[in-house]
């Protein structure tokens, strides 16, 4: 049954009943064509880690803020991870209303709790970060190794509730799935630094956070996260990277940002492709192959274009 509108911001993002019984909904009434993955959705917000450390949330109706810490002080010891943290406790009420809800008829998606930089910028505010990466970068160091000790705890408490009995594991943001531990890694902060300064402060945790992933895809936000590509290639425990670029821009499907995939295949790494209008799906895979390329494709208008398509797909690109 469809819930209906939302009776506040907070609900549709926080509710247990309310948020599981959407995401049911939403799988019930959604045609899974090719790979396209049943998914049920836990996430409180992009970059949720920092709530679980004691950031406040602001619910708007189409994403959540993270507001900087208000005894910034705490900052300045270990950060620690408390279990009784008001807004982990609602992550598992969420994670565990969604398994009763799903019985087990189709696997939760990991919530999108991202990590580095981007979680030390909620807790920080953006913009004073930027002045700690050349005030006092011994610090920010510090504060990365303590998010990615805590990542690791949070992600395997997850992880144990979410896994399917193979071992295997979904990530909601960007519809992953893959063996062992899978999640979908991060650092949005990149458009403000420069390659040297992903040297020396992202590209050491995040390496070890894709060491210890059995599988990791990275998410590259826009024209201004480009300059780190090559950086981001060396990561050898990185499996795949996702480009999304922003708006205004053309998106992921067109032809502009071909190079940029076949630069990433070349180095190995699969490619996921977003924003591909039904259209540009044949272009883009003659021009950059199907081999460890995925495309999430829109704009679809109703089954019989999506039925048309698919059997496109399958008969250029037979498996």
């Amino acid at each position: 049954m469809d819930p209906g509108p939302p009776p506040s911001a907070e609900a549709w993002h926080a509710d247990p009943a309310y948020v599981t019984a959407r995401s049911h909904h939403l799988v019930a009434h959604s045609v899974h064509a090719l790979d396209a993955l049943p998914l049920g959705r836990v996430d409180i917000g992009p970059g949720s880690l920092a709530l679980y450390l004691g950031s406040e949330p602001g619910f708007s109706d189409d994403t959540v803020w993270f507001h900087p810490l208000e005894d910034q002080s705490v900052l300045e010891r270990p950060l620690q991870f408390d279990p009784a943290n008001n807004c982990w406790q609602r992550q598992l009420a969420l994670v565990d209303a969604a398994l009763k809800r799903s019985a087990g008829r189709y696997p939760i998606g990991m919530p999108d709790i991202i990590e580095n930089l981007d979680v030390l910028a909620s807790l920080r505010d953006a913009q004073t970060l930027m002045m700690d990466l050349v005030e006092r970068p011994e610090w920010v160091k510090a504060k990365i190794a303590e998010i990615n000790r805590i990542y690791f705890e949070v992600y395997d408490t997850l992880y144990a509730r979410i896994a399917l009995p193979d071992g295997s594991a979904c990530f909601h943001a960007f519809h992953l799935w893959g063996p062992g531990r899978t999640a979908k890694v991060q650092c949005d902060a990149l458009a403000m630094i420069s390659p040297a300064m992903f040297a020396e402060f992202v590209q050491p945790a995040l390496t070890e956070q894709c060491d210890w992933l059995d599988h990791a895809m990275f998410h590259l936000d826009g024209t201004q996260a480009i300059a780190h590509l090559p950086g981001l290639l060396e990561i050898p425990g990185l499996d795949a990277i996702e480009y999304t670029p922003q708006a205004g821009l053309e998106g992921g499907g067109h032809e502009r940002w071909w190079p940029l995939y076949q630069q990433i295949l070349a180095a190995g790494k699969s490619v996921q492709v977003v924003g591909v209008r039904p259209d540009e799906v044949a272009p883009l895979l003659d021009a950059i192959g199907t081999a460890g390329v995925f495309l999430m494709v829109g704009d679809i208008e109703n089954e019989t274009v999506l039925g048309e398509l698919e059997a496109e797909v399958r008969r250029r690109y037979p498996r």
